[in-house]
């Protein structure tokens, strides 16, 4: 179980690394904490994943399709995770469904919000992981 966590939530460590630029923690943690608070709500974390839904949503049709992701390895494996119902599109309810459940992950008290020391010891159990099961980015 404990390995399924990390896997899954690798992944979002993976997300915000690629939204962050590979920036340092207390970097990408800032960019994330818009209201500047200390800690990341959910709604904080949808503001930049709605924009980076934008963003790979190239023509503009409220889906992503999988050519418009070709040109990212990363991204093409994400898109087969992201496309829940299998239609060769991920829409935004299946992108927002998936930051949902990741910063679940993250939020390990179970507080509706992600501290600064949250994110750290997430950061280094997923890099752990990753660097043991050599997941790419």
């Amino acid at each position: 179980m404990k390995s399924i966590v990390l896997g899954l939530g690798c992944g979002l460590l993976l997300a915000v690394s690629a939204i962050a630029g590979e920036q340092p923690l207390s970097n990408w943690f800032k960019a994330l904490d818009h209201n500047g608070n200390g800690d990341i709500s959910l709604a904080e974390l949808q503001t930049v994943r709605n924009q980076r839904f934008s963003v790979l949503d190239a023509n503009r049709d409220n889906v992503i399709s999988a050519e418009e992701v070709t040109g990212s390895a990363s991204w093409s494996q994400r898109f087969l995770r992201l496309d829940r119902n299998s239609d060769g599109y991920v829409n935004l309810d299946e992108f927002e469904a998936n930051g949902r459940s990741r910063f679940a992950i993250i939020d390990i008290d179970d507080n509706g919000k992600i501290t600064s020391q949250e994110a750290f010891n997430f950061q280094r159990k997923a890099r752990k992981y990753a660097t043991t099961h050599k997941v790419s980015r």
